[in-house]
């Protein structure tokens, strides 16, 4: 097996863990739960503008990257409630996804 066979079959796998991972040492950058709360809001806005952006397009896959950001991130926040950061990162999510839908806000494409 190649490494471009395994790289072309297990993408989705393999970011994952990247963002897990990234996702783990963002939440351990935060001093604080405000911090961390603001970093997850962003985060869930970046997570809704890629949902929107795949939204008639194949998406299971990105739906699991963002899952691996999302776990990564709960596993090394130290500051906030573990509750309140899902809580977040979904409203961030959803607010984005909607703003983007209705053409509130776009994207800068040339």
């Amino acid at each position: 097996m190649a490494v471009g066979d395994f790289y072309f079959g297990s993408w989705a796998e393999l970011f994952f863990f990247i963002l897990l991972v990234i996702g783990f040492f963002l939440s351990l950058l935060a001093p604080s739960a405000v911090v961390s709360y603001l970093m997850i809001f962003a985060l869930g806005m970046m997570a809704g503008r890629l949902i929107y952006e795949r939204k008639h397009k194949l998406q299971f896959p990105y739906y699991l990257i963002i899952v691996g950001l999302l776990i990564g991130y709960l596993l090394g926040a130290y500051y906030g409630n573990k509750k309140i950061i899902l809580t977040l990162f979904v409203l961030g999510m959803m607010i984005s996804y909607t703003l983007h839908n209705r053409g509130i806000i776009h994207d800068l494409r040339f």
